[in-house]
């Protein structure tokens, strides 16, 4: 069988092509004035958090993207407020790094028609240590660190959901319930669909509380459950 020919294209406008070349790098950061960005009240007799968390989140965002140190990230976030008008404060480095670690990042998603699809899946990164190649040919390092991502995707616009990172020695089923607890309780989910490493009952429980519809096939050395549980009537339903 032959190879099949890669298709060759042509430039016809060489000031259309240049165009797109500079559009690749064009810029535009928006700010929202109605974001609110001061902290609701938290109902305690302790001291109110200046800043929401989406306040934070846009210059942890901005942090991210532009690769910056948290004294430049305040300074780019300062220098763009003042280009738009905004005569907003900025948290300080001091405040940005301690509220980075336990920040409740909101995942922006245009959803979907209709009643949420759910598929759910792990994958693992590697954050330190020699490359596969280098590993399999010399053996590596004994310093091989990997962190897991555990994800829900919208089945119907792609788009993530939910997602947790935890470190490698975390399985897949114990993420299931903080993944759907992510999901406003709001928000209508007809099924959830993973491969049998979720196929265990604290999943299919998680599952039935949200209303759902658990689309997971039985482990290999499956066994029947209790008909009475809320666990084995999600683990038979039919999807919707």
């Amino acid at each position: 069988m032959s190879r099949p020919i890669p298709p060759a294209y042509k430039t016809r406008s060489w000031p259309a092509y240049s165009e797109a070349l500079k559009r690749r790098g064009s810029l535009t950061i928006w700010f929202d004035p109605a974001m609110t960005r001061k902290a609701a009240p938290t109902g305690k007799r302790d001291r109110r958090p200046d800043y929401s968390d989406a306040a934070f989140q846009t210059c942890l965002t901005m942090k991210v993207l532009f690769g910056m140190a948290l004294r430049q990230t305040t300074g780019f976030v300062e220098t763009l407020l003042r280009l738009v008008g905004l005569e907003w404060t900025v948290p300080d480095f001091s405040t940005l790094s301690r509220r980075q670690k336990t920040l409740a990042v909101t995942i922006p998603y245009r959803g979907s028609h209709g009643p949420l699809n759910l598929l759910i899946d792990s994958t693992g990164i590697k954050a330190e240590g020699e490359g596969e190649w280098n590993a399999r040919k010399h053996g590596g390092t004994k310093r091989r660190l990997w962190r897991k991502i555990h994800i829900g995707v919208d089945e119907q616009t792609l788009e993530i959901r939910a997602i947790e990172i935890t470190g490698s020695n975390v399985g897949d089923a114990p993420m299931l319930p903080e993944l759907l607890d992510q999901i406003s309780a709001d928000v209508e989910i007809c099924s959830v669909t993973a491969d049998r490493a979720y196929d265990t009952r604290r999943c299919h429980d998680a599952v039935a509380d949200r209303g759902a519809d658990a689309v997971i096939p039985p482990r290999k050395n499956a066994k029947p459950w209790n008909p009475s549980t809320a666990s084995a009537i999600a683990r038979s339903a039919p999807p919707c």
